[in-house]
């Protein structure tokens, strides 16, 4: 096995792989994974599964499936079973909002799914339903409970920090969550539209600051260079994905839509490359492989600094 570079010399390690468009919330600031529009067309298991083979022959280990709700897919444990069973990947993980999660975590874990992250802005229940269009929290927290007693390690709480909304809570969600094996992850807003961003965003070095004064150890991790704090049982890791250098020099997952295209960034839709229609065509695992290259090809971070390496093509070679 290979590893395969970009053109800014990131090895290409993870597939993040859109299992569906649909969902079951209607959170008002979902980016919905950089697509703008519903496919009607989805990867059945086997393709999905066919696709992350072809990732793993060049250096892909790691595998994080998301939608829309993943969990609106009804088969959705086969998806995880097929790919569970490709010898060189080493963690699966899923991210979902929660709603259905009871009745699956078990079953995930069983699959092979090693870790979830679990979205959940606030804890308080007429807030939650203005955040999401309308959910229930109630079914949200016994996910995670779920997620807890299944095993899954880590559980991740992904907390979208908003100014006016929820700013205020965040370390009470801290609290509530200081459990071992429970990372609560403050993200800050992606922009979807200036008017919205300059809204809501909120830069989190003020809780950063006063959660590192209290932490005992600091972890940075290889991941977008994400800074992670350990508060006793506590842990909390920052994620800053917007005008970061810092986030998109240390991309290494290449997107996978659910109607079947390459995206080489989530911020793009002008670059996509598609092989779904390629696929069914008949096609072999080596004509895939072109444009799985193609795609790896046309990455750039969408935010560059002086560490960008413009002019080298992709290639095995670091």
């Amino acid at each position: 096995m290979k590893m395969i570079y970009d053109r800014f010399s990131r090895p290409i390690t993870g597939l993040r792989i859109s299992v569906t468009d649909k969902c079951n919330l209607n959170c008002f600031y979902c980016h919905r994974e950089g697509i703008s529009s519903k496919g009607e067309e989805e990867l059945t298991p086997e393709e999905i599964a066919r696709v992350v083979r072809i990732g793993a022959k060049h250096g892909v280990t790691k595998v994080k499936l998301t939608g829309g709700e993943p969990l609106l897919r009804k088969d959705i444990i086969k998806i995880v079973e097929e790919i569970s069973g490709i010898d060189e990947i080493e963690d699966i993980s899923m991210t979902t909002n929660g709603i259905l999660l009871s009745k699956y975590a078990e079953k995930l874990r069983n699959a092979g799914l090693n870790r979830i992250n679990i979205s959940l802005d606030t804890l308080n229940p007429e807030k939650y339903r203005k955040i999401t269009g309308g959910g229930d929290i109630e079914k949200a927290l016994s996910g995670i409970d779920a997620a807890i007693e299944a095993k899954l390690k880590p559980v991740k709480i992904n907390v979208v920090v908003m100014r006016g909304i929820n700013e205020n809570e965040i370390f009470e969600i801290i609290d509530r969550f200081s459990i071992s094996g429970v990372v609560v992850q403050l993200i800050e807003m992606v922009s979807t539209n200036n008017k919205f961003f300059e809204k809501y965003f909120y830069n989190l070095n003020r809780i950063e600051e006063k959660i590192s004064k209290k932490s005992e150890k600091m972890i940075t991790r290889q991941m977008h260079n994400r800074k992670k704090y350990i508060l006793g049982k506590a842990e909390v890791e920052f994620v800053r994905p917007m005008h970061n250098t810092e986030f998109c020099m240390h991309c290494t997952r290449l997107r996978v839509t659910a109607d079947g295209k390459f995206k080489p960034c989530l911020m793009r839709n002008d670059n996509l490359v598609e092989f779904l229609h390629v696929m069914r065509g008949g096609a072999s695992d080596e004509e895939i492989e072109k444009l799985f290259f193609k795609a790896i090809e046309l990455r750039e971070p969408y935010f560059k600094d002086s560490r960008s390496i413009p002019e080298r093509n992709a290639s095995t070679k670091p």
